[in-house]
Formats: structure tokens, C-alpha cells, sequence
């Protein structure tokens, strides 16, 4: 029988009894509190939903004090989903839930808010009433409020959780054996499909992807430059995506520089800083239309003359103000950062203005890895120099004041693509295949007109049941690893699935998709695998094993992709691949980082020498553990293979929380915290934590009174290696950060969104080291957060008294909804709408994956 775990350590048998008791007493000695406290907020008329919503934030209020109240909130919200999409009846009788599922899909159909086709589909529905109790509180909120459920003509909640998991499932795979093993995956969290999937499954707008990557040429638009992707092109086409649901990445180095020429005119250019306004103006124009917030990328290369500009764009007193839709990073080559660090003593390096480039060499300067090695650069071209080491500090000094600029290695990025400067043809668009954008977070890694697919594996579900290890052989036991394989294989082919149904309308990007089937799948819930294998974050055990992890989810979802080939073929350019020479993209990327690093490392501190050589001898330990099903892969893609990339690790923001987990790669955030959604400020706990410290009776009235006043347990009473292996991630020094994004990098083909915390006080050196060491070691791409560096921050560590304070203070929030809205405009905006609880503390902008 299971025991239930007292405050103070004691354990006794779990009694149905006895629960359902104390959530009675609960709700009868906060009755008329709470009621009192909605009452004095109702001063007007207000919906159902809003007082439902109320009822719901005065109980978790009263949570902290009562554990009880958080199930009474949850009950009351999964009631309200209930009521709203069965009727009121249905609370009373618990029957025919999968009957009125069926009419309720019906009647979507019915209102043209999903496509006719779906009919058989979903009328096979098969209901999961346990996965929707199995959900927390703020999972249920993405359904009711995240637009992960949708909603109908007349603006009311039209699915259960387990309902758009059906829908999700179904869409992508259309035969019904494989749709029921997605929907097992995905109800028993396994797997999670990305926003998109439970955003537009079935609807009139099906579209799967999270992000895209556009081109920016320099000229105002293709009506003027026939063939050509314009500036406005490009406007056009991000409004298009983020209706949608996708975040957009931009690359604006092909913009001339300020001051240049404009041919025809007597006027000079603006530079591409004024153009970024204008595409961050767009992106609040669609969030005032009533859409869901835009998320957006920008980047410039280090060579460009207005470089200085842009890493100042969102420092300083602009920090809070300017290209508030955008994350910006730089993108720098090989000859940059050796240059900037000192590797061969001369630090001069050399701008160039990417029009004169054109116009001498008929190439783009965008379409080199590292321009300055790989060509002569004409003189004319040259716009003057810069010292390479003056300017990377620079750029160090804006992610110390703003959390911007970050940094993407080119080198590094383009280090493990398939189809490096092979010439390619699309759309009747001819280019060289370099990777020379990053969507929003950074974690895929793209030629422009790309898209990124993603769906992740939930780590925290295979992970043995009673499983207690010792040694780290034994902790590596505890892992379910045949199961963790087959999920990669399923996801794998969930995502190749979707790619055949995904659609967005605008011709290059939909023949691109299809054309290089770029998968995207992750993980989530690292850091809560390890809590549950008892090992800290900062620690080489735990580097170690990210290390392995992914390597194993690497030969897998690679095999399964080959599989694919044979079924259904590869895709188009994969004899223009390093595939069919039987090369193994990953390896090729190792080989270069540790090659470079034997060259580089002389240049680094000893205690990062050593670091550098520790993960070195990491990656070659998981490629000899690897080994016999790396030379079969060698052989076997040859063949083919189905996807030109198979792996990214989002920020996973929405995600997660629907899981009910870590996010991506990243530490636990923090013990306590405010998230500050719509209907005001919530106080979370980081549950898996709390319930490890209860078990071994750690859980005190002092225990609980520093961590809820701090988030963290460094000032609390309990024994270091608790600290230890519950630090958070503005506790664990940016190394250990660093450490475990290069160790997961050894093996993730495209890219990895990550977090480089830091506290408040943390020196700028740091943030320069931490550049540096990243470049090194392969990080694709680098973005640092310095705690409070900016003035407005989703989610609060602790509950020190002046944001108690504002608890109290806090409103409710209600968006009315406007009378001459259509049917059509109603559905996207609740799909689409911009909600705080989606927000993810790793990637500013918000919408992730």
C-alpha cells in the first residue's frame, strides 16, 4: 500500500478517507474567506470563466498553507473544462464522455473550424479521462488559456486535454494503428509535440512547424527586383507565419551598411538596425490585433560595417525599450574569435560592406563560413577595421547589461552540416547551402527558407521504477534505455509525418520543408532525471551523462530515419550529402571542435584547459560506447536517409509545464517562484524537489520559510549535498552551464537553446569567459542572462516581501472579446492570443517549441 509522507518526515498509510476529509475541511475553513475575496473584486459584470478563474487564484493563494487547496483548484478548473465542453450535465453523471467527445468534433466540423476530412479520424476517438486528471494545474491552464484546446464558434472551450491529444495525433498520422500509438506516447507524456501541433491539428490551417528563418536581400521588394526576397517580402511573409503560430528568424547582414549608396536615389542607407524597428513595429501590430505575441530572431555577422550599432541596440537605457519582439546575436567566424582571444597575436580584423562584396564577386558574403579564410575579400569591399579583441568585449558587455547580444559560432554551427556549400535550387531560388541563420532561441540552424519541426522526449518517464544507484555504472542502469530508443524512433517518425501534412502557404518554404525534412527532436526533464538519480547538475557525472543520453537518441532517431529512406526514400539533396559517402555529420562536427581545441586551448586559463580536456575525453568515451552502432550507421546511410537533421533541443517552454517538468537541458529554475500570468501572480513550488526533501524529512517550517523567501535552499538548514544537488540555476556557476550545453552539443546535429545564468552580481569577465570557452569547446550558440539586468522578468525567484506585496495588489486581467468578431477570427484568437503562462524564462521573446 502507498504511504503518504508527513512535513516531518513520518510516513503512514495512505487512506482514501482521510483525503477526501481533509480537502472537505479545507474547502469549508476557506469558504468564506474566499468568497469574501472574490466578492470585494466583483465591482462590475463578469463571465463565468473570470469568476471561475478568480475562485481559482484565491485558492492557490491559500495553497502555501494548504497543500490541500492546490487539488481543490485543479478539480474546480478541470470541472469548468468539463461543464463548458460536455454541459453542465455531465458533472453530475460522469457518462458518455467519449459520445459527446465525438458530437463535439462534430460540431467543429459543422462550423468549418476543422477540415471535413477529420470526420473518421476523430470519430474513432478513444477518451483518456485519466490522462486529464493526471495533469497539473497550470498544464490544464495551457488548454483553457494557451490555446492547446480549441475553442468554438461562439468562443467556448470544444475539447478535453485528452481530445486534442486524439486530434494531435491523428492529424499527423492519419492511419489509425500508428495515430493510436502516437496518442499513447503523448497521453502518457512521453513524447510532447511542440505548440504548433495542438495549435492547428485538423484545422483549416494546418501547419506543424515552431519557426522558420527568412531571407532579407537588400532591395524594398521583389514588385521592383523580380526573383528576389526583398525587405518587405520578408514583412510579408513573417505577418503570414506568426498568424500562424511561428517564430521568425532573420539574418540582416546583406543589408547595406548606414551611410552607403542607394542606387536611383540622391539618399543615403539606413543601416539594417532601422529595419529591425520596422519588423518589431509588425510584431506588435499582430499582437494588438488580438494574435498570439511574435517571436522573433535577429542576427548580424561580426564583419559588418554597422556591427557596433547593433550589439548597442539593446543595451543601456534602450534595453527596456528598443526591439522589445527580437533577441538579437551576432554571428562570428573562426577568424574573429582567434583573432579576439589572441590565438595568433594580431587582432585586426577587417568590416566588410556586403553590397560592394556582391557587385566584385557576384557571391554573398553570408554564403562563406569564415569569408576572410575561405577568399580575398576585394579592397573595395573593405569598410575599415576593427580590433577584434576591443569589439568582443564589447559584445561581451551588452549580454552583461542586457541579456543581448548573444553569439552564434558559425564555424561551429556549419561544422556538422550534411550539405555544406553544395549548390541548391528551390523555388526556382538558386543558393549555396550554408547554415546562416538561427530561428528565435537558436536551437535549429538553418539556410533561409528553412523551417524547424520539433517534438520532445520527456526523460523523466524512463527512469526506473525503485531504481537506487551508487557508482555511476549503477545510476546509468536505472535508465530505461530501450525505451528511451524507442521513443527517439517515434518521434522520429511522428516528425517526418508531420512534415508531409505541415503547410503554410507561402510556395519556397513549403517546398524547402519537404525538400530537406529538417527534424527537430529533443528533451525535456534532464534536470529532474537527475534529482531522481541523485546527481547534482554541476557535476561531471552529470555532463557525462547528457553526453551519453544524447548519443543514444542520436544513433537512434538517425537509424530510424534511414529506415524511413527505404520505406518511403530520402530526401532530395541526399546524394549531394555527406550521408552518401558514409560519414556521420556528428562525427565530423567532434572531429573538428577537438582538433581546433589542441590548437586553441594554449590561449585559456588552466582551470578551463582542463575542463576542455575532461569533455574532450567525455565524448570519445560515449563514441567508444557507441561504436558498434556508429560503423553500422556508416554503412546503413549510405542507403539514405529520410531527414537531413534529426535532432534540437528547444527551451521546451509551454511544453514543460504541460509535461510537468524541467525544461530542455536547463537546471531547475528555481525551489519557489512567482510566474506572473493573466489572471494575475502565482506562487509555484518546484514540486520534485519539495517531495525529495519531505522524504528524508528535511521539509521543516524553517526549510520551507528560506526557500519560499529565496527560491533556493543555500541559506537553509539542511546538509550541503542537498544544496548541492538541488541548486538552481542561478546557483551553479556559468562553467557547469557551459559544460553541460557543450556536452549535449557532442551530439545534437542542429542546435541547442540554452541559458547561461548568472546572478546579479556576476563580473563582466565572466560573461567574456564564458564566450570564449563556449566558441572552444562547440557551442553553436550562446546566450547569457544576468539576473536583474533587465527591469521586467517573467518569473521571480522567491517571495521577498516587497513582490508579497504585490500579490496582494495583484487584478485580474480580462480581455473582452469584440462584438463584430467572425466565426474565423474568433478561432484564431483563441488559438493565437498572447498569455503569460506560455512564456519560458529561457528565450526572452516567449513562443520556443
Amino acid at each position: 500500500m502507498p504511504t503518504v509522507i508527513k512535513l516531518d518526515g513520518r510516513r503512514e498509510p495512505f487512506s482514501h478517507d482521510k483525503l477526501r476529509l481533509s480537502v472537505i475541511r479545507a474547502g469549508l475553513d476557506v469558504c468564506v474567506e474566499v468568497n469574501g475575496a472574490v466578492e470585494v473584486s466583483v465591482n462590475r459584470d463578469v463571465g463565468t470563466w473570470e469568476l471561475a478563474d478568480m475562485v481559482q487564484l484565491e485558492l492557490l493563494r491559500r495553497a502555501i498553507d494548504k497543500p490541500e487547496l492546490a487539488l481543490v483548484a485543479k478539480a474546480h478548473l478541470l470541472g469548468r473544462i468539463y461543464k463548458e465542453t460536455f454541459g453542465k450535465d455531465f458533472l453530475k453523471t460522469k457518462t458518455g464522455y467519449r459520445e459527446r467527445a465525438i458530437a463535439r468534433f462534430k460540431s467543429l466540423i459543422e462550423a468549418g473550424l476543422l477540415k471535413p476530412e477529420a470526420i473518421e479520424a476523430l470519430s474513432a476517438f478513444e477518451p483518456r479521462p485519466d490522462f486529464d486528471r493526471s495533469l497539473s494545474y497550470n498544464a490544464l491552464r495551457l488548454f483553457t488559456n494557451g490555446n492547446y484546446a480549441l475553442r468554438d464558434q461562439n468562443f467556448r472551450l470544444a475539447e478535453t486535454p485528452s481530445m486534442a491529444a486524439w486530434r494531435v495525433a491523428t492529424a499527423v498520422a492519419r492511419e489509425l494503428e500508428r495515430a493510436k500509438l502516437y496518442y499513447d506516447y503523448i497521453t502518457q507524456l512521453k513524447i510532447v509535440p511542440a505548440s504548433p501541433f495542438w495549435f492547428n491539428a485538423w484545422t483549416r490551417k494546418e501547419m506543424f512547424a515552431s519557426c522558420f528563418t527568412l531571407e532579407v536581400e537588400d532591395c524594398l521588394s521583389s514588385i521592383t527586383h523580380p526573383g528576389r526576397y526583398c525587405i518587405y517580402d520578408a514583412l510579408a511573409y513573417s505577418g503570414i507565419i506568426q498568424q500562424l503560430g511561428g517564430g521568425v528568424g532573420y539574418d540582416f547582414s546583406l543589408l547595406r551598411p548606414e551611410g552607403d549608396v542607394v542606387r536611383g536615389s540622391v539618399g543615403v542607407a539606413s543601416g539594417p538596425v532601422s529595419f529591425m524597428r520596422l519588423f518589431d513595429a509588425n510584431v506588435d501590430v499582430i499582437k494588438q490585433g488580438g494574435k498570439r505575441r511574435g517571436a522573433q530572431m535577429g542576427t548580424l555577422h561580426v564583419w559588418h560595417p554597422d556591427i557596433r550599432k547593433f550589439i548597442k541596440a539593446k543595451t543601456g537605457e534602450l534595453k527596456d525599450a528598443h526591439l522589445q519582439n527580437f533577441n538579437i546575436s551576432v554571428f562570428v567566424d573562426d577568424t574573429f574569435m582567434e583573432k579576439a582571444l589572441g590565438v595568433d597575436g594580431d587582432s585586426k580584423y577587417k568590416l566588410i560592406n556586403p553590397r560592394v562584396f556582391y557587385d566584385k564577386t557576384g557571391k554573398k558574403a553570408v554564403e562563406f563560413v569564415d569569408v576572410h579564410k575561405e577568399t580575398q575579400v576585394p579592397k573595395e569591399a573593405v569598410w575599415g577595421e576593427v580590433d577584434a579583441r576591443q569589439l568582443f568585449g564589447e559584445i561581451a558587455h551588452g549580454a552583461w547589461d542586457s541579456g543581448d547580444p548573444g553569439l552564434i559560432f558559425k564555424s561551429n554551427l556549419n561544422a556538422s552540416n550534411p550539405l555544406l556549400g553544395e549548390e541548391i535550387e528551390i523555388s526556382n531560388y538558386r543558393f549555396t547551402y550554408i547554415w546562416r541563420s538561427v530561428n528565435p532561441c537558436a536551437e535549429t540552424v538553418q539556410n533561409p527558407f528553412e523551417v524547424c519541426n520539433l517534438t520532445h522526449i520527456n526523460l523523466v518517464k524512463f527512469v526506473k521504477e525503485n531504481c537506487a544507484g551508487g557508482s555511476f555504472e549503477e545510476k546509468l542502469g536505472c535508465i530505461d534505455w530501450e525505451g528511451l530508443a524507442q521513443a527517439a524512433r517515434v518521434g522520429t517518425r511522428y516528425l517526418d509525418d508531420a512534415i508531409e501534412r505541415s503547410r503554410t502557404g507561402i510556395k519556397i518554404i513549403d517546398e524547402m520543408n519537404s525538400a530537406t525534412r529538417k527534424n527537430g527532436l529533443g528533451i525535456m526533464g534532464f534536470a529532474e532525471l537527475l534529482i531522481k538519480l541523485g546527481i547534482p547538475y554541476a557535476s561531471w557525472e552529470a555532463v557525462e551523462l547528457i553526453n551519453r543520453i544524447m548519443g543514444w537518441i542520436y544513433v537512434n532517431a538517425l537509424d530510424e530515419s534511414a529506415e524511413l529512406a527505404r520505406e518511403r526514400g530520402p530526401f532530395k539533396f541526399f546524394e549531394k550529402s555527406v550521408y552518401a559517402r558514409g560519414e556521420i555529420p556528428v562525427l565530423k562536427f567532434q572531429d573538428f571542435v577537438w582538433r581546433r581545441w589542441e590548437r586553441i586551448k594554449r590561449v585559456y586559463p588552466r582551470e578551463l584547459q582542463e575542463a576542455g580536456d575532461r569533455l574532450r575525453d567525455i565524448t570519445m568515451r560515449t563514441r567508444e560506447w557507441l561504436r558498434p552502432y556508429l560503423e553500422r550507421l556508416a554503412d546503413k546511410v549510405r542507403g539514405g536517409v529520410r531527414n537531413s537533421v534529426v535532432l534540437s533541443i528547444a527551451p521546451t517552454g509551454r511544453t514543460s509545464i504541460l509535461a510537468g517538468t524541467t525544461s530542455g537541458v536547463e537546471p531547475v529554475f528555481a525551489l519557489a517562484f512567482l510566474r506572473n500570468v493573466t489572471v494575475g501572480t502565482l506562487i509555484e513550488y518546484y514540486e520534485p524537489g519539495i517531495e525529495w526533501l519531505k522524504a528524508r524529512g528535511y521539509w521543516t517550517p524553517q526549510v520551507r520559510k528560506v526557500v519560499e523567501e529565496t527560491g533556493m535552499l543555500r541559506d537553509a538548514p539542511v546538509p550541503e549535498a542537498a544544496k548541492h544537488l538541488l541548486a538552481t540555476a542561478m546557483e551553479i556557476g556559468w562553467l557547469w552551464h557551459v559544460l553541460m550545453q557543450a556536452s549535449a552539443q557532442q551530439w545534437v546535429d542542429q542546435g541547442i537553446s540554452k541559458t547561461i545564468n548568472m546572478p546579479a552580481n556576476a563580473p563582466q569577465e565572466d560573461v567574456y569567459w564564458a564566450f570564449a570557452f563556449a566558441w572552444a569547446v562547440g557551442v553553436k550558440g550562446i546566450t547569457v542572462y544576468r539576473d536583474k539586468s533587465k527591469s521586467v522578468q517573467v518569473i521571480y525567484t522567491g517571495l521577498k516581501q516587497d513582490i508579497k506585496k504585490r500579490l496582494a495588489e495583484t487584478k485580474i486581467v480580462v480581455r473582452p472579446l469584440a462584438l463584430e468578431t467572425s466565426i474565423e477570427e474568433v478561432a484564431e484568437q483563441a488559438k493565437l492570443k498572447a498569455l503569460e503562462e506560455g512564456k519560458d524564462p529561457y528565450c526572452k521573446t516567449g513562443e520556443c517549441g
